[in-house]
């Protein structure tokens, strides 16, 4: 061979090598969808990860530094995220930085939606994704498909889908991937519905036991309108029943005549189909009930103007008797005597008790974007999240998140772990968001089932929720039932309008300014506006509900 072959032969050998190398590496280093596949199937073939990460289950996660964008919902007036005591140690243990881009919550879903059409948005969006954007930029590959990384890389969250088949359902897409996160809570302070009143008031207006229909929960408003119930001398200050809106209403009255749990929206009945609580004809009778507390005096003239301070003054001022508040609203140093929660009511019309099972899952509270160089880290980071108490890294588990570090912010007080109180400087949740977490709403799994010691109005409410609401949970329309993007566009904008008209036509009836001898002419008004529609929407995403969860 010739010396100008060899060279030729030479050049053709080494272009050859470029390409083959600039392929490979365009496979391992791609952001796209199917980049990450390719990575993924790597280390299902050689039994190791992405060369940047160590294995699953050693720390760092990686080998070496790298950071990671991430948009992020903040409270008002919140402490910068990057200010927190959680994620400076989480950036230690992980070899991985988060650089945060924040927004409170008025502002928060117009930026998300201009840098997710504009092109220019993070690694990571926590707090503040929707199920609707996973359903339009999943499938653009906008969002990255998560269902392969969680397999492989996220024991923690494989654990709570393979456990509870609810919330996978939950967070499947309608194309059978998974987009968004959740955030899922277990306390032993959550409830139901809110409806709580001083024992001493029964006791002062001669009353023995609680309420526990309509017509005798009327018979002891109406003893607290007309005796010195508060017991301070005046038997006419009293407000026998004061909330704030229409949240008490569809809570507390509607399901004792209904025996639905929906509130002002959608349930399923005893025979497994769509209704709509508010064109029920019980609803009706509730409507005319509560018309007739409001007349006589025995709900708060007030609840539809109020604010929230001026409804909570009322209530430690000791001037109202049921409120639609959790006990611990009032002042410890002034309630001397046992807070009783209103038990599921009946009524004429319904003989079931029921009570609203708390929601206790969020969706969409992570997702990670296909601008990611880090897919597989970035699953294992939000992985730590959902790891249970007994599988906490260096103390970091889900529950850290709300409550702070075991042993340095608060530490159980009995060995059955049924106390918990907070260590100095640390004094309550205040504390905790201000320093060292964003305690509610980030993904990840709360499970504690503690209460804090020496807090009589808690154990109180916690005592009363377990006796009196628990034993009667009912489960509604599924909150996080899955819809098509035609539904979801179509189906939001008949719901928000029914919602709309719903309300202001309920609260006129309730205070009289409509005639209750008009609601068939209101059950009309909510079929032209489209509720057949809505409700074949709504049977449609049930039917695929069910067959999600078996």
């Amino acid at each position: 061979m010739n010396k100008g072959v060899k060279v030729r032969s030479m050049a053709w050998l080494m272009a050859a090598i470029l390409v083959l190398s600039s392929l490979m590496g365009c496979a391992t280093g791609t952001n796209s969808t199917e980049g990450n596949s390719s990575a993924s199937n790597s280390k299902e073939e050689t039994g190791a990860g992405p060369d940047y990460l160590n294995p699953v289950g050693e720390y760092p996660i990686t080998k070496e530094r790298i950071t990671l964008t991430v948009m992020g919902m903040k409270d008002p007036g919140g402490t910068d995220w990057s200010e927190l005591e959680l994620f400076k140690r989480l950036a230690e243990k992980t070899n991985i930085d988060l650089k945060f881009e924040l927004a409170e919550e008025d502002t928060f879903k117009e930026k998300k939606n201009i840098a997710l059409v504009g092109g220019e948005y993070p690694d990571l969006i926590l707090r503040g994704a929707e199920k609707i954007d996973e359903e339009t930029y999943g499938p653009q590959g906008i969002f990255l498909d998560l269902t392969d990384l969680i397999d492989q890389y996220a024991p923690n969250i494989k654990a709570l889908l393979d456990k509870e088949p609810a919330i996978k359902a939950s967070v499947t897409s309608m194309d059978g991937k998974i987009y968004g996160l959740p955030y899922y809570f277990k306390t032993a302070t959550t409830q139901g519905h809110l409806g709580f009143f001083d024992s001493q008031w029964m006791k002062n207006v001669g009353i023995e036991t609680p309420p526990t229909t309509t017509d005798e929960l009327y018979a002891m408003l109406k003893a607290f309108k007309e005796q010195d119930a508060n017991g301070n001398g005046d038997p006419n200050d009293e407000i026998p029943f004061s909330v704030v809106g229409l949240t008490a209403f569809q809570n507390l009255l509607l399901p004792a005549f209904t025996g639905m749990t929906g509130g002002i929206g959608f349930d399923i009945n005893d025979a497994g189909e769509v209704v709509y609580v508010p064109a029920m004809p019980e609803y009706k009778e509730a409507l005319a009930y509560t018309h007739k507390l409001y007349k006589e005096g025995l709900i708060d003239r007030e609840f539809s103007t109020q604010t929230a301070q001026q409804w909570q003054a009322k209530i430690k001022g000791g001037l109202v008797g049921v409120y639609n508040a959790s006990p611990t609203l009032l002042d410890p140093e002034t309630t001397k005597t046992e807070q009783l929660s209103l038990v599921p009511l009946t009524s004429p019309t319904n003989d079931k008790r029921v009570v609203k099972t708390p929601d206790s899952l969020y969706t969409s509270r992570a997702v990670i974007t296909d601008k990611c160089k880090y897919p597989e880290a970035a699953i294992r980071l939000l992985d730590m999240f959902y790891a249970t108490e007994e599988k906490a890294i260096d103390g970091f588990s889900g529950n850290t998140v709300f409550l702070g570090y075991e042993g340095e912010h608060w530490k159980y007080t009995d060995e059955s772990k049924t106390y918990y109180e907070w260590i100095e400087p640390t004094t309550g949740f205040s504390d905790i968001n201000k320093t060292v977490s964003v305690n509610m709403g980030l993904p990840g799994l709360l499970d504690f089932d503690a209460i804090p010691v020496n807090y009589p109005l808690m154990e109180n409410k916690v005592r009363q929720v377990r006796e009196n609401q628990v034993p009667y949970y009912r489960d509604a329309y599924p909150v996080n039932a899955r819809f098509t993007a035609k539904e979801s566009e179509r189906g939001n904008v008949i719901e928000n309008d029914l919602l709309t008209y719903v309300n202001l036509m309920t609260t006129k009836f309730i205070i009289g300014e409509e005639n209750l001898d008009n609601f068939n002419s209101y059950i009309e008004t909510l079929d032209k506006m489209g509720l057949p529609e809505l409700l074949e929407i709504k049977t449609a995403a049930l039917q695929r509900w069910n067959e999600a969860i078996k």
